[in-house]
């Protein structure tokens, strides 16, 4: 499915939004760090941006529909293995990044365990954490991102919705609290000024 489709499949749907306490350009940047996913994403065994795929274009923010004049949209083709016993598969991803605001990962179809996947990162910044979950290392809203997080998944076979459904969920749930656990180790525990 190309970026930007508005075509719907059909599959398993999660989302999720939290405040962290951390400026929009650090986690984008954590997010956006696909070559160290395998150190803590939960299942991710292998994670690598192909050499050679990254390619830069120029939009207009009135296209894009998020911040100042003109910016670089950078897009890259990764590839990550997951495992979860007794499988494991690997798959390649269109990567599309909008510095600093958001992050869409599309699965090349073809190849792989799903015939649809798209993640999508969305990075503003946090002017109420009203409603939402917080961490508890916040001391200001200044600082904060409202991190939402969501994936649209179809798997290719039968066998792989069956066996991967309940794990892949988990993981799926599992994943917010991960990257906040990386930020918390990168950058500490309070947001920098």
């Amino acid at each position: 499915m190309p970026f930007g489709s508005s075509k719907r499949p059909s599959g398993q749907k999660f989302q999720e939004t939290q405040i962290f306490p951390y400026s929009r350009e650090q986690v984008f940047d954590l997010v956006a760090d696909i070559d160290r996913y395998s150190e803590f994403v939960p299942m991710c065994t292998e994670s690598k941006i192909f050499r050679g795929t990254r390619r830069v274009e120029q939009i207009n923010s009135n296209q894009a529909g998020q911040d100042p004049a003109v910016i670089d949209r950078h897009v890259v083709q990764a590839e990550l293995a997951v495992g979860y016993p007794p499988f494991r598969e690997r798959y390649t991803s269109d990567v599309v990044l909008e510095r600093p605001w958001r992050i869409v990962a599309t699965a090349v179809p073809g190849g792989g365990i799903f015939t649809h996947m798209r993640t999508i990162w969305v990075f503003a910044k946090a002017d109420s954490s009203a409603g939402l979950p917080t961490s508890p290392f916040i001391q200001a809203a200044g600082s904060s991102t409202r991190v939402s997080f969501s994936i649209e998944y179809e798997f290719a076979s039968p066998l792989h919705a069956q066996a991967a459904s309940l794990v892949f969920d988990t993981m799926a749930q599992k994943n917010m609290a991960a990257y906040l656990a990386r930020c918390h180790l990168l950058y500490g525990k309070s947001a920098k000024r």
